[in-house]
């Protein structure tokens, strides 16, 4: 079922519902209006009965003013009949009923073989000259009646005509609403799989089909860049991986050539050992992107020392780069907080993170040195890894996230452009921040931004 039938049955169904209700409503007000007009005429006709004590004749000529199958009977307290109304009753009349209206009315209705509706009827007591009787009167309610059952079929033929207009109104009134969402189906319908340069023309509609047109358009565009940026990784990868196995396998096939000795087949057997390093690095490198990518940050739920995290990264770069001089500070703020804040998340991925971060520092600062402080403020803890190396063009600094991307500078330092990749997974999955700011010639800065939750 589509929303336009959808949104046609759910108006249609509501406002039946409403109609429904309403038309019970009336048809209940006046059967209860109509009950209290019988039961206040039949009230009347049986205390017109002390009349017929007092003055007899006054009373027959007061029975002209009769309903239709009008009966009257008259009652002692010993519940002996004195009077009753000429024609033949439909009702029995039991002592029950008697000695109930003696202390109380009693209205009642009952079936008749004559008419579809019950008749109605009311007993009440009275006094008269120190004596009680009971009255009791039973008659139908023609005209009443008869209103109740018009009512009732005008009630019926106006909701089914309602009815239909309303559904011929709710269909209208979905195509017409549903119509701009048509309109961007029918573009979609054009679309091919693979153009990212295609737009919904939305022009310029501010309700929820322009908004979807324009959220659309943009999680297109943020797909050309996935695209995009796969298409980079692929071909960069598979260029990095292709390169030393080539080279290896030419020079495997050079020694097995021309290798007579032994140290030659060692320095060939050297140089390709060199070239699969890089490649199993390579491998290593996009297995550790690929395992961050399928762990959910639901999971990040250690306690971590942020402290311990980085000294220990910094004890582990050093005996990579024995001549690397990296100054770790802790600024008075952090080490006034750090005994009322918590820090949630995954010990390892930040380590991980800060390796690669703090690797790409010693790696491009030529030997100067490496500056790491943590921070605080306000809900958050701030590591600052600042180095003095060779930078990162301003032009490509918004692709540094990017897989398998490097600097046009970097001359002939080994890498892979994964390592920051990777350290910007980790801290979205903490629900962190990564920047990086480098003017290009004089050293780059990285900032790390973690959420610090206050200890209850």
């Amino acid at each position: 079922m589509s929303i336009k039938q959808r949104i046609t049955v759910g108006f249609t169904v509501l406002v039946a519902a409403l109609l429904l209700l309403f038309s019970v409503f009336i048809y209940q007000t006046y059967e209860s209006y109509r009950r209290s007009q019988m039961r206040t005429r039949l009230q009347r006709r049986a205390l017109s009965a002390q009349l017929y004590l007092q003055n007899k004749p006054e009373y027959l000529r007061f029975s002209y003013l009769t309903l239709p199958e009008q009966y009257e009977s008259l009652f002692d307290v010993r519940q002996r009949q004195i009077y009753q109304s000429s024609g033949s009753s439909d009702y029995v009349i039991t002592p029950a009923l008697l000695q109930k209206a003696h202390d109380q009315e009693v209205y009642f209705t009952y079936p008749s073989r004559r008419w579809e509706e019950p008749k109605e009827g009311v007993a009440l007591s009275f006094a008269n000259e120190g004596n009680r009787y009971v009255a009791v009167v039973t008659a139908y309610d023609l005209a009443g009646r008869q209103t109740s059952k018009n009512l009732r079929y005008i009630l019926i033929a106006g909701n089914v005509l309602s009815l239909v207009v309303i559904a011929l109104v709710g269909f209208l009134f979905a195509r017409r609403a549903m119509r701009p969402f048509d309109v961007l189906i029918s573009q979609l319908n054009t679309a091919t799989v693979n153009d990212f340069s295609f737009r919904l023309g939305h022009m310029g509609r501010t309700d929820e089909a322009g908004y979807l047109a324009s959220s659309f358009d943009q999680l297109l565009g943020q797909l050309g860049q996935l695209a995009a940026s796969q298409e980079n990784f692929v071909a960069y990868a598979s260029h990095e991986l292709r390169t030393p196995l080539t080279v290896v396998k030419g020079i495997m096939e050079t020694a097995l050539a021309y290798d007579q000795t032994l140290p030659d087949l060692r320095a060939s057997t050297e140089k390709a050992l060199f070239r699969l390093e890089g490649a199993i690095d390579l491998a290593n490198a996009l297995l550790r992107l690929a395992e961050v990518e399928s762990l959910k940050a639901s999971r990040l739920k250690d306690d971590i020392n942020v402290v311990d995290i980085l000294f220990d990264t910094v004890a582990y770069i050093q005996e990579k780069y024995p001549t690397q001089t990296i100054d770790v500070q802790l600024t008075d703020e952090f080490a006034e907080q750090s005994s009322a804040i918590q820090l949630v998340g995954n010990s390892t991925l930040l380590r991980t993170a800060l390796i690669n971060i703090i690797d790409n520092a010693c790696k491009y600062s030529m030997d100067k040195p490496v500056k790491a402080s943590i921070h605080y403020m306000p809900n958050w803890v701030l590591i600052d890894i600042i180095d003095e190396g060779i930078g990162i063009p301003p032009t490509q600094l918004r692709d540094v996230f990017l897989p398998m991307m490097r600097a046009e500078n970097v001359g002939q330092v080994r890498g892979f452009g994964l390592g920051l990749t990777l350290a910007k997974r980790i801290l979205d999955m903490h629900q962190g921040e990564l920047t990086v700011e480098s003017s290009g010639k004089s050293g780059t800065s990285v900032s790390i931004r973690l959420p610090a939750l206050p200890l209850n």
